[in-house]
């Protein structure tokens, strides 16, 4: 257990003045500390004048932190890595925003396995640190999506039944016949969830429960690409399968035929590609942006194309983000 005597935070030594030991050892959540001078910038090297002095706090990631305590599983939270101090205190060197969850969602005593370092000096936390939270590989968005699906992840099994309704494929890296734009995929699935029916306590029915008029996005928006250009890698472009998406999702009446055929450039002298639409987007993009950022003008553009020739108004398409027809 840790001390629970409050004292004055106090730094690590410049030099360690104890022979350094590690071990696990499960703790209370609320007896692991945040040292306020342990931030990201000073050990970065990035401090700037609006941020430097002793009293600068360790940033706190309120998106990070947000997604943590959606996805909340006691099951699954790793080992935080500390510093055991002088003055009896646990310090944590990485797990700072799961602890906050941590103490959040199951109280100060929730038991946290650690991996417990003492006799640290300050260069030593400061490597330990940068080891934690800079020197780490970059997990690839479709190996994350491969494990999940072995973890009985609802949402991303939801994604692979729905690829798979088309005799399609998802992997690392986009073919004919196989999906890479994993990022895009879980992007559309979340549209959906938007509209799903949830339990009295707020979670997603599974399988998923749409309303009346609705239909899964992901095999109408994989229908509506593959009509308009064939099974190509091209066709499987990310921004693309968003920008569909965009407009299906504000448009669940809309003809899939004839947003193929407007894709494909029917009727032009010569047939749009996806790298056109794609080139008109960013031309159209503040900035340039990314791909989730110019998918709306891309969207939008979409939808200009659609309604040309149509004088309706009860068929016209709307723009994402606009209000319902009057």
């Amino acid at each position: 257990m840790a001390h629970t005597t409050k004292k004055a935070a106090v730094p690590a030594q410049a030099g360690a003045t104890k022979p350094l030991r590690k071990f696990y050892a499960e703790i209370r959540v609320g007896d692991l500390h945040v040292d306020q001078t342990l931030d990201s910038a000073r050990l970065f090297g990035t401090i700037t004048s609006e941020d430097a002095g002793p009293s600068t706090q360790r940033k706190k990631d309120v998106a990070w932190t947000a997604r943590l305590r959606k996805m909340w599983d006691p099951f699954s939270l790793l080992p935080a890595i500390v510093s055991l101090r002088e003055d009896g205190r646990h310090y944590l060197l990485d797990g700072q925003h799961s602890t906050d969850v941590a103490v959040e969602k199951e109280g100060p005593d929730f038991l946290r396995d650690c991996m417990v370092y003492e006799g640290l000096s300050a260069e030593q936390e400061a490597k330990l640190f940068l080891a934690a939270n800079r020197d780490r590989k970059a997990v690839k968005p479709f190996d994350i999506f491969r494990v999940s699906i072995t973890a009985g992840d609802p949402r991303n099994t939801r994604i692979l039944e729905e690829v798979e309704s088309r005799n399609l494929g998802i992997s690392g890296s986009t073919s004919a016949n196989k999906i890479g734009a994993v990022q895009a995929l879980t992007a559309i699935a979340v549209m959906d969830e938007k509209h799903a029916a949830r339990d009295e306590s707020g979670s997603l029915l599974y399988p998923l429960v749409l309303p009346g008029g609705r239909s899964p996005l992901i095999p109408q928006v994989l229908q509506v690409v593959e009509d308009a250009w064939g099974r190509t890698p091209a066709t499987w472009e990310g921004m693309m399968l968003r920008a569909v998406a965009m407009v299906l999702d504000r448009n669940p009446e809309a003809r899939l035929d004839r947003l193929s055929s407007k894709l494909a450039g029917h009727g032009k002298r010569k047939p749009l590609t996806v790298a056109q639409w794609k080139e008109s987007s960013i031309s159209n993009t503040v900035g340039g942006g990314g791909s989730s950022s110019r998918s709306a003008p891309l969207a939008r553009l979409i939808v200009n194309e659609y309604n040309t020739g149509l004088t309706e108004q009860a068929v016209l398409l709307m723009h994402p983000g606009r209000p319902d027809k009057s």
